[in-house]
């Protein structure tokens, strides 16, 4: 495994990414992690909020279309859905990597259907490439080839390797 991205590169990048997030969508809106991968940077990314004066409601959703592979299965098939009303909220959804785009389409179908007032995407990492389906990122820490297979900082292989505090690519 080969680090891409250290933790001290992952701390400035949230602190720099809040600043914006904060300037953009102001204090009062929802930080909605995509769990599983989601929830280590939805974590690093809450706190660096707070410290710009934000202080976001915090509801999670929980996707899944990896299973233990290592591609997507093509489908989203929704395990923990919102708990919080989202009609007329700001909607700040959190991933760690942005790769097909079913997962994060998916998500934002289901808050547009709520009626979120506004539904805006941050992740971890955006890889280059095509996407399966039209999803953009608002704010990503970092950018990554179309071919890496990320792991770290809550992305996994087979479930394993997502506390790894840095965010490394597999050597296969």
């Amino acid at each position: 495994m080969k680090a891409l991205f250290d933790e001290a590169a992952i701390s400035d990048g949230c602190d720099r990414l809040a600043r914006r997030i904060v300037a953009d969508l102001g204090s009062d809106f929802v930080l909605a992690p995509v769990l599983t991968g989601g929830f280590v940077f939805g974590a690093d990314l809450a706190r660096a909020l707070n410290r710009h004066g934000a202080d976001p409601e915090i509801d999670f959703v929980q996707l899944a279309s990896y299973g233990h592979g290592r591609e997507s299965s093509g489908l989203v098939r929704v395990v923990k859905d919102f708990t919080s009303p989202m009609a007329g909220q700001t909607v700040l959804l959190v991933d760690d990597v942005l790769d097909s785009g079913r997962s994060l389409a998916h998500a934002t179908q289901m808050l547009r259907e709520r009626k979120a007032a506004r539904v805006a995407i941050a992740v971890a990492v955006d890889k280059k490439k095509e996407r399966a389906v039209e999803v953009a990122a608002d704010y990503a820490l970092f950018e990554a080839p179309a071919d890496a297979f990320l792991v770290g900082y809550g992305m996994d292989d087979a479930g394993l390797k997502r506390s790894v505090p840095w965010i490394g690519v597999l050597n296969d």
